[in-house]
């Protein structure tokens, strides 16, 4: 289950699945002040000033109690995940990280994709995923299990967390993306979450996203999804599809205690 908190005048939300520092961060309780940007804008390429989105990470990890040095990357809609010793000097190209290191807040960042946090208790190691629409469809939440395996876990101990993200109700899609989806989730699983709605066809990316998760080991007592869609909901949460591209940028972020 998903609660909503507010600490320091900061609201996000966390998930019951997971029993450490972590947070999914919501558009409210930030310094940014232009109109698509307030307040907790957490993208630097969108036009905010730089120290806004340095001083928003203050406050978000102040009030989520999660370690300052985050991780974050170039996200490239891909299944691409890197192991985090530590920071990067430079922002490398990737979907996701995965450690077994304290001290590091790993974060991934959304506006529609989904967010994913993984944690597994008895090996202590974390990954943040970026879930948007093709990585989903290359199963970056498998790459994300597999990720934490080799670091020593068992897949039927990995708790998972999806955070709020766009919901079918609210991704209408076109033929071009039916055909790319279908080849790359193949036939069973695109059934299943390819959904005709009034003659649109509508994708369901949590449901896919669940399913992967499934079948990747993870257990569904281990598993919580998010009902929040991103883009019913834009006095709470950046949504590209809402604004037409004109937004801020959310973040997760999940730290080994």
């Amino acid at each position: 289950m998903f609660e909503k908190k507010t600490r320091n005048g900061v609201p996000f939300f966390t998930s019951t699945i997971l029993p450490i520092p972590h947070a999914f961060s919501t558009r409210l309780g930030g310094v940014s002040s232009l109109p698509h940007l307030q307040s907790m804008n957490l993208g630097e390429n969108r036009g905010d000033e730089p120290q806004n989105v340095q001083k928003n990470f203050d406050l978000l990890c102040q009030a989520s109690g999660l370690p300052r040095k985050v991780v974050s990357g170039l996200q490239i809609h891909s299944e691409k995940l890197l192991y985090a010793e530590d920071s990067f000097e430079e922002k490398p190209s990737c979907d996701g990280f995965y450690t077994d290191r304290q001290g590091l807040s790993l974060c991934v960042k959304v506006a529609d994709c989904l967010p994913v946090l993984l944690y597994e208790p008895e090996a202590n190691c974390i990954a943040a995923l970026h879930a948007g629409w093709r990585g989903s469809a290359r199963n970056i939440v498998g790459e994300g299990v597999k990720a934490l395996l080799s670091l020593g876990a068992r897949k039927e101990k990995i708790l998972a967390a999806v955070g709020a993200g766009i919901s079918a109700c609210c991704f209408a899609v076109r033929q071009d993306f039916v055909d790319e989806y279908c080849a790359l989730v193949g036939g069973e699983l695109s059934k299943r979450t390819l959904i005709s709605k009034e003659g649109q066809m509508h994708a369901d990316l949590k449901e896919l996203n669940r399913l992967l998760l499934l079948q990747a080991g993870v257990t569904e007592e281990h598993l919580d999804v998010c009902p929040l869609c991103t883009c019913c909901q834009p006095d709470l949460f950046f949504s590209h599809r809402a604004s037409g591209g004109l937004r801020g940028t959310m973040a997760a972020l999940i730290a080994l205690p």
